[in-house]
């Protein structure tokens, strides 16, 4: 068993794999873990309409990411989270998707709101802000891919 020091010093690697199977009509069936969803374009893009495309998949994982990281930090902090609300959006300009030079296909924006409530004073709910930040693997994803995602915490609204 590593120590608490080899423990931070030593890569845990942990993998993630899922296998893809193409139906047609913009539509792929996922499977992962015994879990399995559908990515499809909407009828407007072409697709059969059957489940949300990626970059909705991309949003609501980067919903689930945030949540996750804020209960691992309160739950480190002996803070009772009552409740956690989120919204995100992205935007893109769907040239860059066509192939239009020059024109990223990424996202332009991610923006949203993070509606936290819990019984913790502003510098701790401060405090948890900087630290879902600074951990969560999806909001570093964008910045680091020069998209910072602009998140409004509120406490208790």
């Amino acid at each position: 068993m590593t120590t608490t020091l080899e423990a931070q010093t030593t890569p845990q690697i942990f993998e993630l794999h899922t296998t893809g199977a193409w139906q047609g009509q913009f539509r792929t069936d996922v499977a992962v873990r015994g879990f399995g969803f559908t990515v499809a374009e909407p009828e407007v893009l072409g697709g059969d309409n059957s489940g949300p495309n990626p970059l909705e998949y991309v949003l609501g994982g980067f919903e689930g990411c945030i949540a996750v990281v804020v209960e691992v930090v309160t739950r480190e902090r002996g803070i009772t989270l009552n409740d956690l609300r989120l919204n995100i959006s992205g935007s893109i300009d769907l040239r860059g998707f066509g192939g239009v030079p020059g024109v990223s296909p990424s996202f332009l924006t991610i923006d949203g709101a993070v509606h936290v409530f819990a019984d913790i004073d502003e510098p701790t709910f401060r405090d948890l802000i900087d630290e879902t930040e600074r951990r969560c693997p999806l909001f570093n994803l964008f910045r680091d891919a020069g998209v910072t995602p602009d998140i409004r915490w509120s406490l208790n609204i």
